[in-house]
């Protein structure tokens, strides 16, 4: 088992031989390193900058327009005690309102 290990070893090291690093080898890992970086933060931005715009805007339409709307119109048309005043008492002794059964 161990030879075969060793042989492993010897093969892989004859198929990934060690680069010689020269003296813009690390300044070069760095630049590699930043612009992947510089990639992957520009995506994230710019995603981060579209949700905010449509924060925004969101924001600004419910404002403008959904709020308004509801502040128009009256939330209830009548309260508890209004609708079992108007309500009627059928022979059954079931109350039936008054107006939207047909």
């Amino acid at each position: 088992m161990d030879d075969k290990l060793q042989s492993l070893w010897s093969e892989y090291r004859d198929a990934c031989p060690d680069t010689e690093p020269g003296p813009d080898f690390m300044p070069g890992l760095w630049r590699r390193i930043d612009s992947r970086r510089q990639s992957a933060t520009s995506w994230f931005r710019r995603w981060a900058e579209v949700c905010v715009f449509a924060a925004l805007a969101a924001a600004l339409f419910m404002s403008t327009v959904v709020i308004p709307s509801y502040l128009r119109e009256p939330v209830y048309e009548a309260n508890y005690v209004d609708v079992l005043n108007a309500a009627e008492t059928s022979a059954d002794g079931i109350a039936v309102l008054v107006g939207d059964i047909e």
